[in-house]
């Protein structure tokens, strides 16, 4: 299992090196020009334009000022290729630098968000605050409505059940905001969210109440399609259908099989939806205008703030991967059945070569036939 465990971290960490220099290539080449916006707004509030050979100029300044451009600011060199600029970046990260906030026009709050970890984290609590609820409410219904309906499979309360589903999956949430924004305005209720330097703790849980229900409502509809499923299935397997003939209980059979059985994936869902919340909560952070994520991501992706991107991509990306060991070590834990071997069974060396072996005997074998099939063709001088 530690051997395992091991080779586990080994892949995550060779994933987290691939996506990293995809992701900082890609965005290098393709997305907007930080320093070209920033010199184009800086420029035109130069008094003095007469120490500059021209914007032009100027921006080579810029590019080497911000790590683009080889050379010094007086004698600014070729642009620096984006693979060395990579490594440079992965260099300095595990330094501590982890880069700069280039259009410092664009940043919310610059008094605040300094640095990219503090434009990123600090805004997170309050993306915390809405998901964290949401997640808690939604995984105990969803699965308690989803236990509910498999049971009662085929049932009117199944359907309806699976009609409310149906409608918030199909429903996404940039419909459904304005709608509760709409009624719960009339009920007197802010139509954003409020922070604790502005309002009181009650006016501030107030207005957190629509966008919780609004990301509580698409959530619990993907807990309750799964957790039926997972009931369903149990509920009509072999081993179920025994424990019926033997006279168990309903509550035996739930707590014996159909408790045990679907735990370790509603386990994994549960911790991946997390997640998924947690990135996925941009529309009604927007809607409400909460200071979260969100804002580090419309305001870093358009400007083409490379640094703010990775710093976040890397972020997710070393999250969830962590995840999935964790979720790896807690099948173990809740169902020590399941084993993790140390290497793979198959041997590809020992497959080629007994794979070149049948090919040579099949050779062998073919000429051994031609050479008994010219033996026992007759002479021409036999047929005469």
């Amino acid at each position: 299992m530690f051997k395992y465990i091991l080779q586990r971290i080994a892949f995550a960490i060779l994933t987290l090196f691939i996506i990293s220099i995809l992701t900082f290539c890609l965005i290098a080449a393709f997305a907007p020009d930080p320093i070209n916006k920033m010199a184009q707004e800086s420029w035109s509030k130069i008094h003095d334009k007469s120490i500059y050979d021209g914007f032009e100029h100027y921006l080579k300044i810029k590019q080497v000022e911000y790590g683009f451009r080889y050379g010094t600011e007086k004698e600014p060199g070729e642009l620096i290729p984006i693979i060395v600029r990579y490594f440079d970046y992965i260099g300095n990260f595990f330094k501590g630098n982890f880069g700069h906030i280039i259009n410092e026009q664009f940043n919310p709050n610059p008094v605040v968000y300094k640095t990219i970890p503090k434009l990123f984290f600090y805004p997170l609590k309050y993306s915390i605050m809405v998901t964290a609820p949401s997640f808690i409410i939604s995984s105990i219904c969803g699965i308690s409505l989803g236990v509910f309906a498999g049971y009662n499979r085929g049932k009117v309360m199944d359907s309806a059940i699976n009609l409310f589903v149906v409608f918030f999956i199909a429903l996404p949430s940039f419909i459904i905001a304005p709608i509760v924004i709409t009624i719960f305005v009339k009920f007197g209720l802010p139509p954003k969210v409020f922070t604790t330097d502005e309002q009181s703790i009650k006016e501030v849980f107030k207005s957190l109440i629509p966008p919780i229900l609004v990301i509580t409502l698409g959530s619990l509809a993907g807990f309750t399609t799964y957790s039926r499923n997972q009931v369903v299935t149990v509920l009509t397997s072999n081993y179920v259908l025994i424990a019926k003939t033997k006279g168990l209980s309903s509550i035996q059979i739930f707590f014996k099989y159909v408790f045990r059985n679907i735990s370790i994936p509603i386990f994994t869902m549960i911790v991946y939806s997390f997640l998924g919340l947690l990135t996925g909560s941009i529309i009604v952070e927007k809607f409400w205008n909460i200071q979260g994520t969100s804002i580090v991501i419309v305001y870093a992706f358009p400007n083409g703030e490379i640094y703010i991107e990775m710093f976040s991509i890397l972020f997710f990306t070393a999250l969830s991967l962590f995840l999935e060991i964790f979720v790896d070590i807690c099948y173990a834990i809740l169902d020590p059945k399941i084993s993790y071997g140390d290497t793979s069974k198959k041997n590809y060396l020992l497959f080629f070569k007994a794979w070149l072996i049948r090919r040579k005997l099949e050779k062998d074998l073919f000429k051994k036939q031609q050479e008994t099939l010219h033996k026992e063709e007759p002479t021409a001088v036999e047929r005469s």
